[in-house]
């Protein structure tokens, strides 16, 4: 159903919003930050368009079951790896994103280990779902927690200190020439249209156009949102002194109407849902890929062995972050990631057209 696509959009611009984007965009804000923008919005508009085209040939079907009798077996099982290696990946990098913000924000003496521990437990509960069901627990989550959200940003645009000053200033700079990182940090917004490389299998009909219309406006509101309120909260000069400014910009609304007193803690309680839920996608779609190299052979074996690994990768990669410049890490990955998307998508369209000649 074409909704499905929309969630899987939606959720990887909500879940973006306290982790990636706003962290590194605001870092180009006087070089080149709104025309980096605008040319990320075109990219991934124009990549997920395509995309969805090409996956529109083959409704009913996730990527393993396309290429199964169209490539050779070990060809096709170093692709789907490497694509399962990615998807790991964005959903690693997400859970180790908000992992330290709760250690930060709620509780420093708590173990990140035994909170990515309980993490992990339900992750790897989720992931092993039918595709269905995990778009199903998507869709229940987005429904409770977007409508708060939406609640959250409106007080922060309406806030009493929100300097429109800051935020015309950089306007200024719009003329500024664009940055390839800017490019990639904000084009990841649109990355959920990738998930359709297993959830297509739940798309029977065609995407219709008026999807890609809201896709539009929304990524508009999201980009130009997530940069522009930290900006006009803290000022143009101090805004990049704060690793999470969206959170400290949350920090200083009151919901004095309301049982809890702080928007924080609302605010993180929600995006506790949405970050669990947008990994547990992530690792979704990378555990069908790697399944998709299997034989129907001791599968229950190999479904535990390929758990595992996801565990006790986490679990490594959370008690070596800090010696890892998990900042440096993340933005080479994302900007790995949009020329990544772009080979694939063109990858994908010549093999099909070759195939057909």
């Amino acid at each position: 159903m074409n909704r499905y696509f929309l969630y899987l959009v939606l959720l990887n611009m909500l879940t973006n919003v306290i982790i990636f984007v706003p962290r590194f965009l605001i870092e180009y804000r006087f070089d080149g930050m709104l025309i980096s923008i605008v040319i990320a919005i075109v990219a991934g508009m124009a990549l997920m368009y395509a995309d969805t085209v090409i996956y529109a040939r083959f409704p009913g079907q996730g990527f393993p079951e396309i290429i199964k009798n169209r490539l050779n077996k070990p060809l096709r099982t170093l692709i789907l790896i490497t694509f399962a290696v990615f998807w790991f990946f964005a959903g690693l990098l997400t859970l180790l994103g908000y992992i330290d913000i709760l250690h930060r924000f709620i509780n420093p003496e708590l173990s990140k280990v035994l909170l990515l521990a309980v993490f992990l437990l339900i992750l790897c509960f989720v992931i092993q779902f039918p595709t269905k069901k995990v778009m199903y627990l998507l869709e229940i989550i987005l429904y409770i927690n977007v409508p708060f959200i939406a609640f959250i940003f409106i007080k922060a645009v309406t806030s009493d200190y929100l300097s429109w000053d800051s935020i015309f200033e950089v306007g200024n700079h719009f003329y500024s020439m664009p940055n390839i990182s800017a490019v990639a940090v904000a084009s990841y917004i649109f990355s959920g249209y990738a998930n359709i490389i297993i959830f297509n299998r739940l798309f029977k009909v065609k995407i219709k156009r008026i999807n890609f219309l809201v896709i539009f406006g929304v990524s508009l509101l999201t980009l130009f949102t997530s940069v522009m309120i930290p900006i006009g909260m803290h000022g143009i000069d101090s805004v990049d002194e704060y690793m999470y400014p969206w959170i400290i910009m949350v920090d200083s609304i009151r919901l004095p109407y309301s049982p809890i007193e702080r928007a924080l803690f609302v605010f993180l309680m929600l995006y506790v849902n949405i970050s669990l839920i947008s990994v547990a996608v992530h690792w979704h779609v990378a555990f069908e890929l790697i399944k998709g190299t299997f034989s129907k052979k001791n599968k229950v074996k190999k479904n535990r062995l390929v758990l595992a690994l996801f565990f006790a990768f986490s679990i490594l990669a959370v008690i070596r972050i800090d010696y890892m410049h998990p900042e440096k890490f993340s933005m080479y990955w994302l900007v790995a990631r949009l020329f990544f998307e772009v080979l694939a998508v063109l990858g994908f369209f010549f093999f099909l057209r070759r195939r057909k000649a």
